[in-house]
C-alpha cells in the first residue's frame, strides 16, 4: 500500500515545519509572561495577532491520526476548516494523493494562506488542494457534496455552524473530526450536537499531546 507520507518530499516539508511550530512554541515559552492575557482561543480569530502569525498547528500524533482516518474510509472529498499554515492540509493532502481525493481548505488570513500554499507546493501536493482564503462560513458554502471528511480546526465557536452548513453534504459513514475539544463546553454547541443524545453521529474523544479531539463518525 502507497503511503505519500513516507515520500521524501512530503516528509521533509513536514519536519521543516513541524520544527519551525516547535521553535515558536519554545521561543514564547521563554518569553515575559503576561499573567493577565486571555487565552489565545479566546481571542477574535480576525483581529488577534496571534491569530495571524502563529502556527497554532496540530502536531505529528493528530496528523498521523488525520492521514490514517482519512485512508481508512477512503475519502475522496475532504473539506478543512482552518488552515492556519497548512501542516494539517499537508496530512490531508497526503491522504488524498493516495485515495485519489481533493482537499477544500479555508484560512481567513491571507498571509497564512500564501505560506500554506508554499509549503504545499514545495511538498508536491499543490495539484489536489484549494485553500480558499477569508470567513469559511462564505468560502466554503458552496462545497459540493458528499463530503466524506470533515476536519474542524478554526475559531472554535464557529465549529456548530460549519458543521451546520455542511451536514446535509456529508454521506454516511462520513467522519466529522474536530480538534481542541477541550476548549469547548461539553455540554452545549458543537459537543453537545454531536454527543450522546445525536440520532446522527456516533462521537468518541481522543487524547492527544496538546489535549482533545472529537471524533464523529455519520450515521445517517
Amino acid at each position: 500500500m502507497t503511503c505519500t507520507l513516507h515520500r521524501a518530499d512530503v516528509a521533509a516539508i513536514l519536519a521543516r515545519e513541524h520544527a519551525a511550530a516547535r521553535s515558536m512554541r519554545e521561543a514564547q515559552a521563554t518569553a515575559p509572561r503576561d499573567d493577565n492575557a486571555p487565552p489565545v482561543h479566546t481571542l477574535d480569530f480576525r483581529t488577534s495577532e496571534r491569530h495571524k502569525t502563529n502556527y497554532l498547528s496540530i502536531g505529528p500524533r493528530m496528523g498521523r491520526f488525520l492521514y490514517a482516518s482519512a485512508r481508512a474510509i477512503n475519502a475522496r472529498n475532504i473539506v478543512e476548516f482552518g488552515t492556519s499554515f497548512g501542516i494539517s492540509t499537508l496530512y490531508l493532502a497526503a491522504a488524498a494523493a493516495d485515495t485519489g481525493g481533493r482537499v477544500t481548505g479555508s484560512e481567513f488570513h491571507e498571509n497564512k494562506v500564501e505560506k500554506a500554499r508554499a509549503n504545499l507546493a514545495d511538498a508536491g501536493l499543490a495539484p489536489l488542494v484549494e485553500i480558499r482564503a477569508g470567513d469559511a462560513l462564505q468560502t466554503l458554502a458552496d462545497v459540493q457534496g458528499p463530503i466524506d471528511l470533515l476536519f474542524l480546526d478554526g475559531a472554535k465557536d464557529l465549529y456548530i455552524e460549519i458543521l451546520k452548513m455542511l451536514e446535509d453534504r456529508l454521506r454516511p459513514g462520513a467522519l466529522v473530526i474536530a480538534d481542541n475539544a477541550d476548549h469547548l463546553p461539553p455540554d452545549e454547541g458543537f459537543l453537545a450536537y454531536v454527543g450522546d443524545s445525536s440520532p446522527r453521529y456516533l462521537t468518541t474523544l481522543l487524547g492527544f499531546h496538546k489535549g482533545l479531539a472529537s471524533q464523529s463518525l455519520v450515521l445517517s
